[in-house]
């Protein structure tokens, strides 16, 4: 499927315009939309699409509803940086967040995340052209996003359980770091793998979650505590299937759910 386009707005104006777009950005934020550190991820979605339609905003932005689905897009260029979000609810539901990224130098990424019952999985690909040059995974949970303090992205992750890293090397795409228990405020986090770096097995415990973690073949993970669960993701990935994700996250075949990921990166038992 494919989102139906919908007309972009663009707000331009003179100085007295402009004074007046303040006024009403003051008035705004002297309201009901101040952050809290924790909300819901509706309520970063919500807070972030309002912030976009501000008229200071450099933006371009689209809502469409399809059925049961609610798709909001925003594209914002600050001459810095060029990003392209598309955030969709489902029955009013968090279900999946795409960006396209422009980094200059003709070095882009593209990631997304889904939303699952209070599981955050993402995938992000970094790309030049059509050549993929790096993969992240990363899991976190709903309740460890919050609102990005530089108010470019709907949310940052405060904490995340796992993140690995892919680099390619000899048309592969092979594991070169791994860490688990992120923690963005106390800047903690347990290093598994990285340059100078290799633990086949580890355990950690962080915050009353429970790690446990083995890599060979595959990474194996048990995460006990709240919402205890296990993951077996693979260690590399050939070039068909680094195509397969690729066409995923930049064809819309995202809007379809998280299995064709599940799909290429869980190991088989």
């Amino acid at each position: 499927m494919r989102i139906a386009p919908s007309v972009y707005e663009r707000t331009t104006g003179n100085t007295s315009e402009l004074v007046n777009s303040l006024r009403f950005v003051l008035s705004r934020l002297n309201q009901s939309q101040v952050y809290t550190r924790y909300m819901s991820v509706e309520s970063l979605f919500d807070q972030y699409y309002e912030r976009a339609a501000l008229p200071i905003r450099n933006t371009e932005f689209a809502h469409t509803q399809l059925g049961s689905l609610d798709i909001r897009q925003v594209i914002e260029d600050d001459e810095f940086r060029n990003l392209n979000h598309k955030i969709v609810l489902k029955n009013s539901e968090a279900f999946v967040v795409w960006r396209d990224q422009e980094w200059g130098f003709g070095e882009n990424s593209l990631d997304v995340t889904h939303f699952s019952d209070g599981i955050v999985q993402s995938l992000s690909l970094r790309h030049a052209g059509d050549s993929v040059t790096g993969l992240k995974l990363s899991m976190t949970r709903s309740d460890w996003l919050v609102p990005d303090p530089d108010f470019r992205l709907p949310y940052i992750f405060e904490r995340s359980d796992m993140e690995t890293w892919y680099k390619a090397s000899n048309f592969k795409m092979e594991l070169a770091r791994v860490r688990l228990a992120w923690d963005k405020e106390t800047k903690h986090t347990f290093t598994v793998k990285d340059a100078g770096i290799d633990k086949n097995k580890a355990e950690h415990l962080y915050r009353d979650v429970e790690y446990r973690i083995e890599i060979d073949d595959g990474i194996r993970l048990t995460i006990d505590g709240k919402s205890p669960r296990r993951v077996n993701w693979k260690t590399e990935f050939t070039s068909e299937q680094i195509v397969a994700l690729y066409e995923y996250a930049s064809t819309e075949q995202w809007m379809d759910g998280w299995g064709p990921v599940t799909d290429i990166i869980e190991q088989a038992n």
